[in-house]
């Protein structure tokens, strides 16, 4: 697995890691349960920008995908890249606890 290589980066990761899985569980739900295009929309978007930053393009791709399941109004699709998103927080997250 590629993880980032600035020390200081990779420190914030498992915080990064734990405030995503923390937004899916409940401002996801929240949005979603609430049909909130405006405010799963700005959660998406925040999702890319941060993922990139994290150097992890392979999220910040899903948060793209994300953003257009919003203007679409497919709330089925979302449903599908929120699973891969948390899938693939899980395995960065199982990957650090094996390596640290």
């Amino acid at each position: 697995m590629q993880l980032p290589n600035d020390p200081f980066v990779l420190e914030l990761l498992p915080e990064f890691i734990d405030d995503w899985i923390d937004k899916l569980d409940t401002e996801y739900i929240e949005y979603k349960n609430n049909k909130d295009l405006e405010s799963m929309y700005r959660l998406a978007h925040t999702m890319k920008g941060s993922s990139y930053q994290f150097g992890f393009s392979d999220l910040g791709d899903i948060g793209i995908e994300m953003m257009a399941q919003v203007k679409s109004d497919d709330w089925e699709g979302l449903e599908q890249n929120k699973e891969k998103f948390r899938i693939r927080l899980l395995e960065i997250q199982e990957y650090l606890s094996q390596n640290s």
